[in-house]
């Protein structure tokens, strides 16, 4: 995964943020907390594989969305921030602020409600003769964090044309070329990171790239020495680094590394989606589904933890998989409805793991490499691919991994078996033929 940016403190050291695809639920649908109980049997059975039947609310008393707490610190202050720009509503200071805020929860809790609030504050400063570059890249995060990755591209330009030493401009960029695997290019803009934002910034910057061309040492010392120097950054700073520290140990199948890092991540932000799922997906990986319960346990309004919940409960074979299954179909269901269409890399793994389509899985992570290259992305077309016994589609991602010297244990063991298949396909047709 990529460790994308957010908007930057005005202090010296940068805020960065994580933000992440995903997207509450606005259609009734009825969430399963981790530790439910099957539906009693007096309840509607759910409907037959593979379960992409929007979930019709059977009474008024079914639970459509769950909201933030009038109480949590972040809502109080998201307040304070709503007051102040009301109070002056033709300061772009105020109103980037609370935009910012906006995100920042949004990528926190896995809502993108929360996405559609900041992009109506920030609004009004777009439609004046000559925007100003804050306006333009906060409306490009927006857009970024739907994967909306071309009309992110433009607005980050337009920023640069007005203020070409736009620190956040030049990091939002480079995170894009990095999700869509333009790697070159991304040098390029890290190097700018440096010029605008300094060094350490721009160390993060670069130290992350190369853990995706085959310089994953190189990345894990590089990032271990900003990581010596931000003790006294933000919480927000600190635990993008530690993201990223633990992306480069997996990708050196360093696990016990790996673990160390996100677990220091988490204790600086507990509820942050992207780091949960990550860890999540972590655990899976090493065969500890049963830690993936508690730790979602509070975050089943997000997509891309619910579905690791319901994976989860398949590798636990329990006899909740099949309710999962079927909330988790209703949920992308809800969202084609909506329009929204950047969950490619989520709605493949959920159609090879839990639905049995290899097919549909493989035409999926065909469909979402075209948008967004990150090694997860390459990840999902493998596994597909390997599993639908098609060798050859994985072709330009098989050709990625090489090109760029992608180093990832679990990338590497998936490209030596489809080579492995489609050798035995080669030897199997010339045998057919000479007989």
């Amino acid at each position: 995964m990529i460790f994308d940016h957010g908007p930057l403190l005005d202090a010296a050291i940068a805020r960065v943020t994580r933000l992440v695809p995903v997207a509450a639920l606005y259609l009734a649908i009825c969430a399963v907390p981790a530790t439910a109980a099957p539906p009693a049997e007096s309840e509607p059975a759910e409907p037959p594989a593979p379960f992409k039947a929007p979930y019709t609310p059977r009474s008024d008393a079914d639970v459509l969305q769950e909201v933030p707490s009038t109480a949590d610190p972040a809502v109080v202050e998201m307040r304070k921030l709503r007051a102040a720009l009301d109070a002056d509503p033709h300061s772009l200071k105020a109103a980037k602020q609370l935009a910012d805020a906006y995100i920042d929860y949004s990528r926190q809790i896995g809502d993108a409600h929360f996405a559609g609030y900041a992009e109506a504050v920030i609004a009004p400063w777009l439609q004046v003769a000559a925007p100003p570059a804050d306006a333009l890249v906060t409306e490009a995060t927006i857009l970024q964090y739907r994967h909306q990755f071309a009309e992110a591209r433009e607005w980050l330009q337009k920023a640069l044309k007005a203020d070409p030493r736009h620190a956040q401009a030049w990091l939002t960029l480079a995170t894009l070329d990095m999700v869509q695997g333009d790697y070159k290019v991304a040098a390029k803009d890290c190097g700018e990171v440096t010029n605008t934002a300094g060094l350490e910034l721009g160390l993060g910057c670069s130290g992350n790239l190369r853990s995706y061309i085959g310089q994953a040492h190189q990345s894990l010392t590089i990032l271990q020495q900003v990581e010596g120097n931000a003790a006294a950054a933000p919480a927000s700073y600190r635990a993008w680094l530690e993201g990223l520290l633990a992306e480069t140990a997996e990708r050196l199948g360093d696990w016990t590394l790996a673990e160390s890092h996100y677990r220091q991540a988490l204790m600086l932000l507990p509820r942050d989606n992207f780091l949960l799922v990550a860890y999540a997906d972590f655990l899976l990986d090493r065969g500890r589904p049963r830690e993936v319960l508690p730790l979602l346990a509070d975050h089943t309004q997000s997509d891309t933890a619910f579905l690791r919940l319901a994976l989860a409960q398949q590798a636990l074979h329990s006899d909740l998989t099949q309710r999962y299954t079927w909330i988790m179909g209703a949920r992308f269901e809800a969202l084609r409805l909506r329009g929204s269409d950047y969950f490619g890399r989520e709605e493949s793994r959920f159609a090879l793991q839990l639905q049995h389509d290899p097919q549909t899985a493989l035409d999926m992570a065909l469909r979402n490499w075209q948008v967004q290259r990150a090694p997860w992305d390459a990840r999902v077309v493998l596994e597909a691919a390997l599993a639908a016994r098609q060798p050859g589609a994985a072709a330009p991602v098989l050709d990625f991994v090489r090109q760029t010297r992608l180093e990832d244990p679990i990338i590497a063991a998936l490209v030596h078996d489809l080579r492995a298949q489609g050798d035995a396909a080669g030897r199997s047709g010339a045998t057919g033929t000479n007989q």
